[in-house]
């Protein structure tokens, strides 16, 4: 497992231990109880924020490192001698462009975490609220009226962040993008970068026959970084497009090439920026895309499900029933209707 994974799985089993902490108010929804899974709440986003900043910082620094390398290794293929390319990271456009990206970084940490807190706590607010009212009014058991709530309160993951349209982003997710985005914007500014140090002004943006929309306006150009070079578009935008993107840069050296390759890529270059992708490309992506979605439709259902049945087993299993659609997970699909009904003539 890399830093990146681990950092993605620390979010996750986070998410979870939150969830299971508002699970444990079933055995009593005390005041005191409620104060213990608070100040839990506070220690576990502690921890969280000093483990993931470390990480982090680490795979900024790595991923920084190895685009520079990769930049410094292209510039030697492409007939730039040894001597003459500087190697150094500790030049002040290298040590500035890392330490903005790693408090970039470090801000996201900080947003998702107060958001996995505030969530936490409001949830248990709310399992207690309801446990109460319905103790009151319906003469209902504190415990069954609280395990009632938790039963639907907990059928989605903690949020991470949410979004401008409304959307409640899980912690995992959200981190994923997070990290995922950083890691490529790295390693492309440790190319970029590099190049500059080493005065080269046209850089590369690699093409997938496989893209989105966005990507693909983008791709397979030779850009001008400063807009020094009047032949080629200026870099205005570089790679990562977004939090998935895959897109990278490298050194383009135009004595490398012959007098063909280069009015090739003047043409190519200076394209208009629209979708150029072919209408196979076009339904391949949205195959993928579908099929990313029904990976993340099965986390959802299994959230859902394990809110309400706690000995369901983990998401790998679940989602190979689901797929196959056994007797076992039909099983499960009766059973969680039937919490669902229990739960609705207990008035919850």
């Amino acid at each position: 497992m890399d830093k990146a994974e681990k950092l993605i799985q620390m979010y996750s089993e986070a998410s979870f231990y939150l969830l299971g902490l508002i699970q444990s108010l079933e055995d009593g929804p005390t005041k005191k109880r409620k104060q213990q899974l608070l100040r839990q709440i506070r220690e576990l986003i502690s921890g969280l924020s000093e483990n993931a900043a470390q990480i982090s910082r680490d795979i900024i620094e790595e991923s920084y490192e190895a685009g520079s390398t990769e930049a410094i290794k292209q510039l030697k293929a492409q007939g730039i001698a040894k001597e003459i390319i500087e190697p150094t990271l500790k030049t002040v456009i290298h040590t500035r462009a890392i330490q903005a990206m790693v408090d970039e970084v470090f801000y996201r940490i900080l947003e998702v975490n107060d958001h996995m807190s505030s969530d936490a706590k409001e949830r248990i607010e709310e399992a207690v609220f309801r446990a109460n009212r319905r103790s009151l009014i319906e003469g209902v058991s504190r415990r069954q009226a609280t395990k009632d709530a938790i039963a639907e309160i907990n059928q989605k993951g903690i949020t991470g962040i949410i979004a401008k349209n409304g959307a409640e982003i899980p912690a995992e997710k959200y981190m994923a993008n997070v990290v995922q985005y950083h890691q490529r914007k790295a390693h492309v500014e440790g190319v970029i970068n590099r190049l500059i140090e080493n005065k080269k002004e046209l850089v590369y943006i690699n093409s997938f026959g496989i893209t989105c929309d966005h990507c693909a306006k983008y791709q397979g150009r030779v850009y001008s970084i400063t807009g020094g070079d009047s032949r080629f578009p200026k870099l205005d935008q570089r790679p990562p497009y977004h939090g998935h993107c895959v897109h990278s840069a490298s050194a383009w050296v135009e004595e490398y090439h012959d007098e063909l390759e280069v009015k090739k890529a003047m043409k190519d270059s200076n394209k208009p920026f629209a979708d150029s992708r072919s209408e196979a490309s076009i339904k391949k992506y949205e195959e993928l895309q579908k099929e990313k979605s029904k990976k993340n439709d099965a986390r959802k259902q299994w959230i859902r499900y394990k809110a309400r049945m706690p000995d369901l087993p983990d998401l790998k299993t679940f989602a190979s029933q689901k797929a196959r659609n056994t007797k076992t997970f039909q099983g499960w699909m009766e059973d969680y209707r039937k919490v669902g009904g229990e739960i609705k003539k207990r008035g919850g």
